[in-house]
């Protein structure tokens, strides 16, 4: 997915939103500012996804305000409150359901709209339970189902913190399915990203193989990925691909098996899906 006219002031605010999160002074925030804006000026044309350039107004960020990690108590306070979530969704939702695998999409695809953060456990039950409500709007469950029955080593690319723990319900049902399970977080923070050290905090280490990808770019970026990455990447018999960053990393690629789970934050990848509008759920095969 190549960015859009309307991702260059979404770019800018991303970078913003990052430095509010250490209360820095106005004069800060006009700096990281004013780096995005210079950085993105600098393009004649944008013909590349929306999240190569987040990488770089991020990395700004870093610098500038000498914080390796901005949003790493964000992302614990994030694990923590949908740890909290997990086992009510099990046993209200999950365990209720027709189709348990289908459910667990739909935990996850809401993980994905969460911010575990600023909502509390009531106020991110609420919005659980509006959620669970909608159908997938863009749903290729059923081909999915076809092409999971053939494949025996599923790789999932995870998103954010908080919502990692969503994924453990996918997880769960895909390895009573009797897949091989392998898990992707970032190798280095970025974003509310998840890590390995957040994979470690909510047990996905305990429940399957968790790797990194090796880099802190936003989204998947194959080229600055780890040989082990790769490797696994090339392996898989099918791929679970979580978050708008990964779909507009990913969405060109056309070597492997994708299915795209996520659920639609902007205009841009409510086109590029096929979705209807903003806060549709996603399950969309690349291919």
């Amino acid at each position: 997915m190549k960015a859009y006219p309307e991702c260059i002031p979404c770019l800018i605010k991303q970078g913003l939103n990052a430095a509010k999160k250490l209360s820095l002074p106005q004069e800060k925030l006009y700096e990281v500012a004013q780096a995005g804006v210079k950085y993105l000026a600098s393009f004649e044309r944008f013909d590349k996804s929306p999240a190569y350039y987040a990488y770089y107004i991020q990395k700004f960020v870093k610098e500038l305000t000498n914080t390796p990690d901005p949003f790493k108590e964000i992302k614990k306070i994030s694990n923590q409150k949908a740890l909290e979530l997990y086992p009510i969704l099990k046993k209200e939702y999950l365990e209720k359901a027709p189709d348990r695998l289908k459910a667990a999409l739909k935990l996850s695809a809401i993980g994905n709209i969460l911010d575990f953060a600023i909502l509390s456990e009531e106020e991110a039950y609420k919005k659980i339970e509006e959620n669970l409500k909608k159908e997938f709007t863009v749903d290729d469950y059923p081909t999915f189902r076809k092409d999971l029955e053939k494949a025996r080593k599923v790789l999932i690319l995870g998103d954010n913190a908080g919502e990692i723990v969503f994924d453990k319900f996918l997880v769960e049902e895909l390895l009573k399915e009797g897949k091989e399970v392998v898990y992707v977080v970032k190798g280095d923070p970025i974003l509310n990203d998840a890590t390995y050290e957040d994979a470690e905090e909510v047990s996905m280490t305990s429940l399957c193989k968790v790797i990194t990808n090796g880099n802190d770019r936003v989204g998947t970026d194959l080229e600055h990925a780890s040989p082990e990455f790769l490797e696994a990447f090339k392996s898989a018999d099918l791929i679970i691909s979580k978050g708008q960053a990964n779909f507009e990393s990913l969405s060109g690629y056309k070597g492997k098996t994708i299915y795209f789970l996520l659920t639609a934050k902007c205009p841009p990848v409510v086109k590029e899906t096929g979705a209807q509008k903003v806060g549709d759920l996603i399950f969309k095969k690349n291919l």
